[in-house]
């Protein structure tokens, strides 16, 4: 029905296509979903199978060209690697989308708090009214907008999002509170020098410490906006005069900003890049394989390439083993599943070299100084990813 070919057994000659009936059941069309993605009739484990326990066995296979009744290694490597992924940010690691989501409303939370007492703190420097009014005002907002953070931790983590949108419309982004550093200093000096009209009237903007900002009384960006917001038009400051001590409170902000979080939120963007790290190692891995065998002829750099496919398949399984394993160790503490873990750790190092040997079919001596030669490579190389990948997480933070 495809080519218009005569078809005499279950698929087509001229195009492939197989010969069944065209309108299939709906529970066909699922079976075959499954079957088509990963061969759950019995490819999927089988290849599995000699993956894990005959290194080398499956590459070879794929060279002499024995492919049908084996998971197509493309295909093996996609399935294999999102399903890792998946495992690992969803359970493995400490920082999976919820616990992310509530860490973030705990760190939000802090700084509300230690904003609310910087407010407290204002509303008894001053003795202005109209300025004590603002204050006020903007204290309830955040005593509101602290409530429904509260809230939003005691409540299921469905409801986060919702509560969050409300308490965005009390007030704006929150600001960590870091003291006052010397180097502000200079900076306000250099800043002293400028002389500009403001937009709210014609007086002079002259930076002159308490006169213009004083760092004691506002000591971050967000109590200065929360207040500023809350006085009457003609007392607020003009957006010169704003955008000017906003860039001041950020620099004083700046000048102490705390570096561990900062290195935290560099290694998490650090740890999403993984996968994209690991998929461009691979043609480096068979690259490097083409250069220790490069006087074997028969040896294409495809070749080189289905056997990277594999080991990585074979490491990424390996990995979730342990990580299962190191799962339930760390629930049930038995003794024996540390020794399981080291075993498999130990088989993954081991697992590379024997399927060298295998496959490429040269002696233990010269498999191992070419698989230590192949280490160091790789090694030298994830090095340079790592720092170029990090680099790009710092650039985006």
């Amino acid at each position: 029905m495809n080519c218009g070919a005569e078809v005499q057994g279950r698929y087509c000659g001229v195009c492939g296509q197989e010969n069944i009936e065209p309108r299939e059941p709906a529970w066909h069309l699922v079976t075959h979903f499954f079957n088509d993605i990963t061969h759950f009739d019995g490819k999927f484990f089988s290849t599995v199978k000699y993956l894990l326990l005959k290194p080398g066995f499956l590459t070879a296979e794929y060279v002499r060209g024995r492919r049908v009744r084996y998971l197509h290694p493309i295909r093996m490597y996609v399935f294999t690697s999102a399903f890792f992924f998946l495992v690992y940010f969803s359970f493995i690691s400490s920082h999976g989308p919820e616990a992310e989501g509530r860490k973030s409303l705990r760190e939000t939370l802090a700084n509300e708090q230690g904003e609310l007492q910087t407010l407290q703190g204002m509303l008894t420097a001053t003795d202005d009214a109209v300025e004590k009014a603002a204050i006020q005002t903007a204290i309830v907002k955040y005593e509101q907008r602290i409530r429904l953070l509260t809230d939003s931790l005691k409540k299921d983590s469905v409801q986060n999002k919702e509560i969050l949108n409300r308490a965005d419309d009390i007030s704006d982004s929150v600001i960590t509170v870091i003291p006052f550093s010397p180097s502000v200093r200079s900076k306000i000096d250099s800043a002293r020098k400028m002389s500009k009209t403001g937009s709210s009237g014609g007086d002079k903007v002259l930076i002159n410490d308490k006169e213009f900002i004083d760092f004691t009384f506002y000591k971050d960006e967000a109590t200065y906006k929360a207040v500023q917001d809350e006085l009457p038009a003609g007392q607020k400051d003009g957006w010169i005069k704003r955008s000017i001590k906003l860039k001041l409170l950020h620099w004083h902000s700046e000048e102490k900003k705390d570096r561990s979080k900062l290195f935290n939120t560099i290694v998490e963007k650090f740890k999403h890049s993984f996968p994209t790290m690991l998929f461009i190692s691979l043609p480096l891995f068979a690259f490097f394989l083409k250069l220790l065998y490069i006087r074997r002829g028969s040896f294409y750099y495809a070749g080189h390439g289905i056997f990277s496919i594999h080991a990585y398949c074979a490491i990424f399984i390996l990995l979730l083993l342990y990580y299962t394993l190191d799962g339930i160790h760390a629930q049930l503490h038995w003794r024996v599943l540390s020794l399981i873990k080291a075993a498999v750790v130990l088989y993954m190092v081991y697992y590379v070299y024997k399927a060298m040997r295998n496959f490429y079919q040269q002696g233990r001596s010269k498999t191992m100084l070419k698989y230590l030669l192949l280490s160091w490579m790789t090694f030298i190389a994830m090095i340079f990813l790592i720092v170029i990948f990090f680099v790009i997480s710092a650039y985006k933070v």
